[in-house]
């Protein structure tokens, strides 16, 4: 009796909460596959306008910082250079590409597409706040560590790593949205209500954009280690998370909503870097593919234990 319970709450959580999400995602996937639509069109709209709208309207709330945001910003920081770490000491008789790329795909997450409309639809509106400072520490953290590594190994250059950390809109908002909430300035109303249609378009654009992309997608290649990177992304990154926010005594909503976010999966901001930097492409689109279609039964358990 007790596990016929416990299916029917996963199978309860996979249609109210996961099903709404990847459905929106399924559907960019197949218009994408129907009239063989470009996602970067609607991928750039979201990248300079809508993300950085999203992340401003919910960081300029003064209850935004409110919180533990030390130990949140900590955590996701913590969690990520620690995963860096330990795929670099574990690979560290393989290829410079391969450790580089191997630590992206299982530190990088998909923060944004992905672990917004999530943790909104299992945690309710005011975990929203707490999920942007995660997502800051995840996406620096993740830029800083992925990019000056991959730059270093194609150019031997790591300068351009800052450039792009805080030329990303997402990230260079940051600071505007922190004056207004700290100082509790008043915009015009007109501004406002202009940064909350862009805000409000996020989260279903950039779920479309996800399917679109997912949709040029393989898995052909490598299966013990997509197998291995899967792993690692789903199921040790948020064990690691735990532990850590549990050594930050982070609590409720800001604990929750960074454990979702750790157990999110491959980001596809990983494929875009490693077509940028060659470092193996197609295993890269790969693992975005079977880390989404996997997380879809471990996002599902987390959100039960919750």
């Amino acid at each position: 009796m007790c596990q016929h319970l416990h299916v029917a709450e996963l199978v309860g959580i996979f249609v109210d909460v996961l099903a709404p999400v990847f459905g929106v995602a399924a559907a960019g996937f197949f218009a994408a596959r129907r009239w063989k639509l470009d996602h970067r069109p609607l991928g750039t709209i979201a990248y300079w306008l809508l993300a950085p709208a999203f992340i401003y309207r919910l960081l300029s709330n003064p209850a935004a910082w409110n919180g533990p945001v030390g130990s949140m910003l900590a955590s996701s920081f913590t969690t990520v250079l620690v995963i860096w770490v330990g795929v670099r000491l574990i690979l560290r008789s393989r290829s410079g590409e391969r450790k580089t790329l191997d630590a992206m795909v299982m530190t990088f997450g998909n923060v944004g597409n992905l672990g917004f409309p999530i943790v909104l639809f299992s945690l309710g509106e005011d975990a929203l706040a707490p999920a942007a400072i995660h997502f800051l520490a995840v996406t620096i953290g993740v830029f800083i560590l992925g990019v000056s590594s991959a730059s270093r190994l194609r150019s031997g250059h790591i300068g351009r790593a800052f450039v792009r950390v805080v030329s990303t809109p997402a990230i260079a908002v940051v600071p505007l949205a922190l004056l207004v909430g700290r100082t509790e300035t008043q915009i015009p109303q007109a501004l406002e209500r202009f940064v909350g249609l862009l805000a409000d378009a996020m989260i279903p654009v950039m779920l479309l954009t996800l399917g679109m992309q997912l949709a040029s997608s393989r898995i052909s290649s490598g299966v013990g280690r997509l197998t291995m990177v899967s792993v690692g992304k789903l199921v040790v990154a948020p064990l690691i998370y735990l532990v850590i926010a549990g050594w930050f005594g982070l609590t409720g909503v800001p604990h929750d909503s960074g454990l979702l976010l750790a157990a999110m999966p491959t980001a596809v901001l990983v494929g875009l870097i490693s077509v940028e930097f060659d470092l193996e492409t197609e295993f890269a689109s790969a693992a975005i593919l079977l880390t989404s279609v996997v997380s879809m039964v471990t996002l599902g358990v987390i959100i039960r234990a919750l």
